[in-house]
Order: structure tokens, then sequence, then C-alpha cells
């Protein structure tokens, strides 16, 4: 398998200042003779100095050389992603052997294995056994790797073991030559002196050296008289000391304008500095993370083209949501042919009808998996002061899916509603463009996997959940005592949370106080938010009396939705349970739901009232027709009488 490499990077178009010398001679040389020069080859060096750059240039070089090698591009995350999704299908050892017959290895950023002892463990294994065979291996991290804080020492010796070479900041010339480069990518001619201004200051990030050059380009852009060499220093002065790490000069010190546009440009640059700042930055990482992966990014790259500050939210989000779909269809795809699943096709999401015509020709379709309950919306879900931050928080989840609290644990008693509002957010999901929505029980979800697991059909298991750009699982405290449930849970929600996709759960209590779940959901659910659903207040009761009233009855008597409403009650489900056994004795009497029939009911009944009228039992479980969960625990108040729901919960 060849990684889809970015274009832009070669080694033609990496500018070679005082000090990188023989880092490009080391990268020129070990692509024109992969496994026989530097094995391996180290890059270290801080953030924004290319060496993501370089690690692209040279997979880019040894594909132009004629011999067509096999190249595989990895992060410690997407290692973790695939190996996981290799476990879980039973192929781990497909996996490896397909690792140990690439012939270049790249891998980026493997300062992240630090903390990931079985990423550790999968290189320590790996890497040697490329090393005998003469492939050639190329890493690049922000340190050496004896200063990598956790790294194994036998991973570390072996990282030293070929060439290391940092990378140094750029000099005055590099800087000087890399901001005419990116000038003339943008298509923007400055006048005489203002790009040699910009490459005196001492900044030694390539990235926010074009920081400062996407600044000058955005006010060129908004101003009717050109830029002077003069201006463009006032502006950037205190940025560019940010930058390199210094504090910018007070406020009394800064240079007056020289004149009117000077001054113009000195008021408008605080105003559109920051959004500067924040979409380029923000389209830039956006641009990193999936090049990285093997994604073409051809159409965020497009986006820096503007010429003034622009939103790139919404762009970077749709983009998100065709890498999804395309893992979706390739996920898919490789349980029926694993061949078909390597096609670039997968890479590009500009060309999704492409992959979706491939999966449709090889018959792949995989049945959804089990969504929310139509029954349970937003709509439907009465909130209450007690609840309204947790509420604000579910709002928040569905607005900016992946984006603000992920995971997201509700925690509360049982039936405070947890079951509810996990429905609702899958709804808002659904309705907002996120599909499919995985929500489930969790004894669903480990019915589901078991079964999968019994009939060998672990693969078709991973297809159905494993790039769902959400997963909502409800009382996951129920997942007690079944550790490969958990154990599968915890790689599915880390393949869900690295795409991004959003995460929800409930369950009765916070992470360390749940017994029984494992170290690794404990970790995982701690790095999200956690919210506690209270008891209903009487607000929210006579919100559940009055539309249950309504629903039952065709109206709600106003004395008697402030009667039962003023009934104490420690659950949702416990009004819900009081409401139906008033209406079941009035139906018994003949009569209308009133406050007089609850009294007799709750206070003391008449000597000879009748007993409910004989229903037909159930087992207690209840499918509602639109999917909804499925638990004794929730639909017990379904029993028509006190004494045989008592009965229910012993048996």
């Amino acid at each position: 398998m060849t990684a889809e490499l970015n274009p832009r990077y070669d080694l033609d178009t990496f500018r070679v200042g005082e000090g990188n010398e023989l880092l490009v001679s080391a990268a020129r040389a070990v692509a024109e003779r992969l496994g026989s020069a530097y094995n391996p080859l180290y890059l270290h060096g801080g953030p924004g100095l290319g060496k993501t750059h370089l690690l692209t240039a040279i997979g880019r070089h040894a594909e132009s050389g004629g011999t067509s090698p096999s190249i595989e591009y990895l992060t410690p995350d997407r290692i973790a992603e695939s190996f996981h999704a290799a476990t879980s299908a039973g192929q781990s050892d497909a996996y490896r052997n397909r690792l140990a017959d690439i012939d270049l290895l790249l891998v980026d950023d493997i300062h992240l294995v630090a903390q990931r002892p079985e990423i550790q463990t999968e290189l320590l294994r790996l890497l040697p056994v490329l090393q005998a065979g003469g492939k050639q291996i190329v890493l690049a991290g922000l340190d050496l790797p004896t200063s990598i804080e956790g790294l194994d020492p036998r991973l570390a010796s072996l990282l030293s073991s070929g060439l290391v070479v940092d990378i140094n900041p750029p000099d005055h010339q590099t800087r000087l030559a890399i901001l005419r480069d990116r000038a003339e990518e943008r298509g923007t001619a400055f006048e005489e002196g203002v790009l040699e201004t910009v490459a005196e200051f001492q900044i030694a990030n390539v990235r926010e050296l074009v920081t400062l050059l996407n600044r000058l380009v955005a006010l060129e852009a908004v101003g009717e008289t050109r830029l002077t060499p003069d201006a463009a220093r006032a502006l950037l002065q205190g940025e560019a000391l940010t930058l390199a790490g210094t504090e910018a000069p007070a406020a009394e010190g800064k240079p007056e304008p020289a004149n009117e546009f000077e001054e113009f440009l000195s008021d408008v640059s605080d105003a559109v500095q920051h959004q500067i700042e924040s979409w380029q930055s923000e389209l830039g990482d956006a641009i990193k993370r999936w090049s990285g992966e093997g994604f073409e990014t051809a159409r965020l790259e497009g986006l820096f083209d503007q010429s003034s500050p622009m939103p790139v939210e919404a762009a970077i989000e749709e983009f998100e949501r065709d890498v999804q779909q395309l893992r979706r269809l390739r996920t898919s795809v490789a349980a029926a042919d694993p061949t078909k699943a390597r096609d670039p096709v997968f890479l590009d999401p500009d060309r999704i009808g492409e992959a979706q015509a491939l999966a449709d020709t090889l018959g792949t379709d995989v049945d959804p998996p089990p969504g929310p309950s139509a029954a349970w919306t937003f709509k439907a879900y009465i909130g209450t002061e007690a609840n309204a931050q947790v509420d604000r928080a579910a709002q928040d989840v569905v607005a900016r899916p992946a984006r603000e609290a992920n995971p997201f644990l509700i925690v509360g008693t049982t039936g405070v509603g947890k079951t509810h509002l996990l429905h609702a957010i899958g709804n808002g999901l659904l309705d907002g463009g996120v599909a499919p929505v995985a929500c489930l029980s969790s004894q669903d979800f480990h019915d589901i996997l078991t079964k999968a697991t019994e009939e060998g059909q672990l693969d078709q298991w991973v297809a159905r959940f494993g790039t769902v750009p959400a997963l909502l699982i409800d009382d996951l405290h129920l997942l007690k005592g079944r550790e490969q449930s958990q154990r599968e849970l915890a790689r599915l929600v880390s393949r869900v949370l690295e795409a991004p996709g959003q995460v929800v759960f409930t369950s009765n209590s916070p992470p360390q106080q749940t017994e029984g779940l494992s170290d690794q959901l404990k970790a995982r659910l701690e790095r999200g938010t956690v919210v506690t659903l209270a008891a209903p207040d009487r607000k929210l009761r006579l919100g559940l009396v009055v539309r249950m009233l309504e629903e039952r009855a065709g109206s709600a008597d106003p004395d008697l939705a402030d009667y039962l409403a003023d009934r104490p009650a420690d659950s949702a489900r416990a009004v819900m349970g009081l409401v139906k056994r008033v209406l079941d004795a009035a139906d018994s009497k003949g009569a209308s739901p009133s406050a007089a029939v609850a009294r007799e009911l709750i206070e003391g009944a008449a000597p000879n009232a009748p007993r409910p009228s004989p229903r037909m039992r159930t087992s207690g479980v209840v499918i509602a027709p639109t999917g909804g969960v499925k638990s004794h625990e929730k639909m017990i108040w379904n029993w028509p009488d006190p004494a045989e729901r008592l009965i229910e919960e012993l048996s």
C-alpha cells in the first residue's frame, strides 16, 4: 500500500538555510537509497519548523525514483486506530505483516507515543523487522529520543541507532526566501522592502513567520494605499515580539502613526488580528491532521487563497463529515474485499460519489446501528431550573458535536430522565445532519457484540459500529463484569473520539464511583464532561402530570394536577407511575380523574372500593414501535397494580 502524500511538500520547496544542509542532504540520500543510507533517520525540532514537510518530501522523492516503493505515513493516533480496528476484526497478525512488507515507513509526532505503552510495544516489534529486511524508517519528533519522558529505553535506543538530525530555525535569508515563496503562492506583490522588513524579525518558527505574512496580506487587501516598510514594521512589531517569546513594548512606547493611512491601518489591525490568526491556525491544524492521515486536502488548502479573514469552521466541519462518510464506506468495503478498501478514492473527500459507487458494486450495504427513539426528543423533554446547566450542556453537544463536551456523561439515579435526554441528544444530532447515530442500551451493545463474536462476524460488527460519527450508550454501569464488552467499547470509543466523533453515556454514578468499570473507560470519561441530573422539582412534576393527563384523559383537571405535583417523588418515573394509578382508579370507578379520586387512592381508600379491573399481563419487557429501550427497570410502571409490580421486581 502506498500512502497518499501531500503534493505541496517536496524537497525542492523546502528552503535550506545555514545549519540545515546536513538535514536536507540526509533526507535526499535516504529517499534515493532506501534502507542503505541512514536507518533509521530521526528528525527533531520545535513545532512549525518543517518536520511534516520533510517526512512527506522524503516519501514523494522516493516515489519519483521510478521503483514504485510501498510507503506508509503514520502518526501514533493512526497507529492506535488501525491496530485496534485490526484487533477487533481478528486481523492483528495480518496488519503487522502488511506493515512489515512496506519499503518506507514514515512516522510523524513520535513523541506522542510516550504515554501509550501498547503502541511502543508494537513499534519495538515492527522496527527491527523492517531494519532486518532492509526497509527504510524515518521518524520525526519534538525532542531527542532520550529526552522523551515516558519512552521505553529500548525504543529510545533503537530510534537513536541511526542518524539523528535536528532542524534549526531559519536564518534571515531563509526567512526572506520563505516569505517570497508564500507571497508568490498567494499572488500578492508588496512594495519593495516590505518582505525584507518582515524577515528582520527573529521569528524561529516558519508557521508563525507565515502568520505575520498572512496578516500583511489581509491588511494590504483592505487598504487603499500600498503598505510601506515602515508601516509594516510598526504594525508587526508587537506581534513579532510576542511570537518570539518576549514581551511586546508598552503602549507608551508604540510609535505614533506617521500619517492618516498608517493611523487607519493601526486601527483596523486590532480588529482583524484575532480573526486572521484564528482562521489561519484552525485551517492549518486541519490540513496537517488530515493530510497526515493520508486524506487529500486540496479543498482546505484552497481556502488559503483568500486574502482576507473568513470563517472556515463550517468548511472544516463539512470536510470532516465527508471524511467520516469515506471511512464508513471504506470499512464496509473492507468487510467484503480488503484489497478494494485500499483504493485512493477513499482518501479524497471530493470523490465521495465514486467511493459510494464502488461500495455499491460490491453489495456492501451494512445494517445501520440502532438509532435513538423518535419518541424521546428535546421538544418532549421538560427542563427545570435545577437541571438548567445540564440542559444547556446537552444542547451544546448537539450544536457543536465533537467540539464541546466529549465524551459527555449524564449521571443520575434511576428514573430522573437520563434515557430521555440521551435519545433527545441523538435525535438532535440526526436533525443536525450527523448520521448515522448509534444509540442503544449497554445490554443491547453487549448482546450484539456477543452474537457477532460467536458467529465469527466481528468484521461486520466493526463495519457497523466502527465509523459512526456519534456513539450513545445508555446505562454504562450495567456493563459491570463484562470485560470483553468493556474492552471493545473502550476501543470503539477511541476510534469515535479520534475521528473526531461525539460520545455520550449515561450512568447511575460518576466514573470513579462506578464499580466494575475498567480503568481505561474511566480515564476516557474523566477527560470529558460529567453532568448530574437532579430529582424532579415541582415544576417538572407538574409538567409531567399535565402532559400525561392530557394524553390519557384528554384534559388535565387543575386541582388534580396541583395535588399530584405536590406529592414528593424522587424520579420522573415515580411521578408517571402515580398518575397512572390515579387514572386506573378513575377507570375502575367509571369516573373522570379528579383530586377526590386521587386523595381516596393515596390517603385512604373506601372500605368497599373495587380493585382496578384486571388487565393482560406481559413479561414487563416493552418494545416501543419506535425502537425504544427494552428494560424491566425502565418500564416497570406499566404494571397496573403496585402489588403486581412488586412481584415482577422480585422475580
